[in-house]
């Protein structure tokens, strides 16, 4: 593929997250419930959730969307919002929140390896 191509743009979303000492599993547990429920969502790409190694009750989250309307409207479903009370009473304070386009994406997963 040359530079000229056109690409369909993926947009990513970037959380960071600090657990309350003691609340990791259940944040891991709410959190995989959301994400089994998301996968069904129009335009879900996926999702990977980091625990730092240095910083084990630190999650950082990269979930992926065709497009930032897509995660809005997942946003406001009942599964979103259900998960949402768990995941925030685990949390010692709102998590950052980034949001990215893609400009290159090149990995194994995205070649069928």
């Amino acid at each position: 593929m040359t530079g000229s191509e056109d690409q369909s743009e993926i947009f990513q979303v970037v959380g960071r997250f600090n657990l309350r000492p003691g609340a990791e599993a259940v944040w891991d547990a709410a959190f995989r419930e959301r994400i089994e429920e998301a996968a069904s969502a129009p335009g879900w790409l996926g999702v990977a959730a980091w625990a730092p190694l240095d910083a084990p009750q630190e999650r950082i989250v990269v979930g992926r969307w065709r497009a930032r309307e897509d995660y809005d409207a997942w946003a406001l479903g009942e599964s979103y919002l259900r998960t949402k009370s768990v995941l925030d009473s685990c949390q010692t304070a709102p998590p950052k929140i980034e949001w990215f386009r893609s400009v290159v994406i090149m990995d194994k997963a995205g070649a069928g390896a």
